[in-house]
């Protein structure tokens, strides 16, 4: 093969756009059983479990490029036209990488010499790509705007995006190689209105492959997360549309991307014990004060011998509980993200957050305005400066398109 794969974009208007929703997950849909962690290097996840995303899948990837993309068209009719042609070229390319690779794919390809490295591709739409294209009857309310927060510093040039790529592999030249390769396939038909490399602790260099990570602050961070294998995964992770309109996302789910930047000179400068009063958890096991092992429920009651709460009332896991957002639940995903130091000297480094849920209104949403009301005491050493939300589409068995659900 000659230089990148071109497997023929289509032109067909809104009969190319129905690609988007089939494409959703951009999974093959073989229904497969999930590979052994220990192997997960030598394979890709397209496919594993039939209906989820490869974001979804466990365990979660060491390197991720999320990429939010704008549709470059005028009117109505043109944005469905290009954001189908996208979708198919996308839909096939995945398909091939998934299964392939990229030196599969691409003639020298700089992932040569290298296994697949669980190479996942998920695909997300925004809810201004549904507007641009005259489909607001077809927008959930769920993938309403994001409101605004008392902790947001936002830039407009790290918000929103009409679509998504979320690229995870363990290996960063896999994962990045991956997403300049599908980006640069569709060149002229989307522009890049923002990305973000995020990665985590690697599997290789822990002495416990099997902990929770910690992220750039020290701290565990993912605690009590559901996963695909637990009876409440679905209800709180899946969206259910039994609506005719928005039924091309019934069993997807929706991701919130947050670009939070973390003021570690300022969280360095606390005491071990200050740090652990903040976020409510010990630094040394990342159990709640007051517990004993990582996975304990936190007792928001306990107090100590002078009467004081054990979790302060302003503690993060105390505002962000279950028990302060009624009921609220999400899967969380928090990737790093260190890009060094920025033209004023500061470090710019922090968590690239991904928070999937069935409904960002009750998940989300529900979650960051307990931690407004409640004055979260981590606020002061982080900084939202990025942020939006996708529609993921479930992912079809293969050759099911559909097409009339969304695109009518």
């Amino acid at each position: 093969m000659k230089g990148p794969s071109r497997r023929g974009l289509l032109t067909g208007g809104a009969a190319g756009a129905v690609g988007l929703a089939a494409g959703g997950l951009l999974g093959a849909g073989v229904n497969r059983p999930e590979p052994d962690p220990a192997l997960a290097v030598t394979l890709s996840r397209g496919g594993y479990r039939d209906g989820l995303p490869p974001a979804l899948l466990t365990p979660t990837p060491s390197h991720v490029r999320v990429v939010a993309l704008d549709v470059v068209a005028g009117g109505p009719e043109e944005v469905a036209a290009r954001a189908g042609e996208v979708a198919q070229a996308w839909r096939e390319e995945i398909r091939a990488l998934h299964e392939h690779g990229l030196e599969g794919v691409v003639e020298g390809a700089p992932t040569q010499g290298l296994h697949p490295a669980s190479l996942g591709i998920t695909l997300g739409l925004g809810g201004s790509l549904l507007e641009r294209a005259g489909l607001g009857d077809r927008r959930p309310e769920e993938l309403e705007d994001l409101p605004d927060f008392a902790g947001d510093r936002l830039r407009e040039e790290w918000c929103d995006g009409d679509l998504m790529l979320h690229v995870g592999a363990e290996d960063p030249v896999v994962a990045g190689a991956a997403a300049r390769h599908l980006v640069d396939l569709v060149g002229g038909r989307v522009r890049v209105r923002w990305a973000l490399p995020g990665f985590r602790r690697g599997a290789v260099t822990a002495k416990d492959p099997s902990a929770t990570p910690r992220n750039l602050m020290g701290q565990v961070d993912g605690t009590v997360n559901p996963h695909p294998d637990q009876a409440v995964f679905a209800s709180q992770v899946l969206a259910a549309h039994p609506d005719p309109a928005t039924a091309w996302m019934d069993g997807g789910t929706y991701v919130v991307v947050r670009r939070i930047r973390m003021l570690l000179d300022g969280w360095f400068a606390l005491s071990e014990d200050e740090r652990e009063q903040v976020v409510g958890r010990r630094l040394d096991d990342g159990a709640p004060l007051g517990g004993s092992k990582e996975d304990d429920r936190p007792n928001l009651v306990a107090r100590d011998d002078a009467g004081r709460q054990v979790i302060a009332p302003n503690a993060h896991i105390r505002l962000a509980s279950a028990e302060n957002t009624l009921g609220a639940h999400m899967l969380r995903r928090g990737f790093d993200y260190d890009l060094g130091w920025d033209s004023e000297g500061r470090v710019d480094a922090g968590l690239l957050f991904t928070a999937w849920q069935a409904d960002p209104r009750t998940g989300f949403t529900a979650v960051q305005r307990s931690l407004d009301e409640g004055g979260d005491a981590l606020g002061e050493y982080i900084r939202h400066e990025g942020g939006a939300v996708f529609a993921v589409p479930p992912v079809r068995d293969e050759g099911q398109v559909p097409g009339p659900e969304l695109w009518g």
